[in-house]
């Protein structure tokens, strides 16, 4: 689990690596530089969610279909979906897509036979389904959030404005990250802690989820049930 710190104590942390004097953040005597690194930390955030799928930033979306509504409002929150995690719930099988504007129009205006999947596109911050789901039938997928910080109460939050405020990621990658940029705008040579940062950024994405075991026979050792040793169907069961 990442190690987590308030935006004055990263600050802090970074500013005093770099020899340079720090202040408290939101204070009427926190100076240019103190202010251009909270900024520099909001972008640095911001920077690293569409980098990875990040588990503390992945929730779920669902959705029930009445039998009229084809199209749902994505979450408030929502950021990215994580990709190949849409599911009909009633029928256990994943759903096909996203499909392209023209296998969507193939869909709406041609001759087309339904069968047991449902497809999926993201229009219009929409999640639209063919074909309209009816009364019942469930979906679910699972996204990134915008909210990649918390407030001192635990709220979820989109941008870092006060000194109590912490974000999610882990601590010693953002003070990294934050040493990178900070001397990167005084025009300094930025190659050890470019090195510096990108080691901690793929130390802490592969650390993130943990990593199955590589077969190098190229099979599985375990099998479940599924599609790859029965026929997909019912068969009473």
């Amino acid at each position: 689990m990442a190690t987590r710190a308030t935006v004055q104590a990263i600050v802090d942390s970074a500013l005093a690596e770099l020899g340079l004097p720090s202040a408290i953040v939101g204070s009427s005597n926190q100076g240019q530089l103190v202010s251009q690194a909270v900024a520099l930390l909001n972008s640095l955030c911001l920077d690293a969610v569409s980098v990875h799928d990040w588990q503390f930033l992945m929730l779920t979306a669902n959705y029930t279909g009445d039998g009229i509504q084809s199209a749902f409002t994505m979450p408030s929150d929502f950021s990215r979906q994580v990709n190949q995690t849409q599911w009909a719930l009633n029928n256990k099988r994943p759903m096909i897509g996203p499909l392209s504007p023209q296998q969507w129009g193939w869909t709406q205006y041609g001759i087309v036979s339904v069968g047991v999947y449902f497809r999926y596109r993201i229009l219009q911050n929409d999640f639209t389904i063919f074909p309209v789901p009816g009364v019942g039938e469930q979906f679910a997928f699972y996204y990134i959030t915008q909210n990649w910080a918390i407030d001192s109460m635990g709220i979820p939050k989109a941008t870092l404005t006060a000194p109590t405020d912490v974000p999610l990621f882990d601590s010693r990658l953002l003070i990294t990250g934050l040493k990178l940029r900070v001397w990167a705008t005084k025009g300094f040579d930025t190659s050890q802690l470019a090195n510096e940062y990108n080691y901690m950024l793929q130390a802490q994405i592969g650390q993130d989820q943990g990593a199955p075991v590589i077969q190098l026979s190229g099979t599985d050792g375990f099998h479940y049930i599924d599609t790859s040793n029965v026929p997909d169907g019912s068969w009473g069961v």
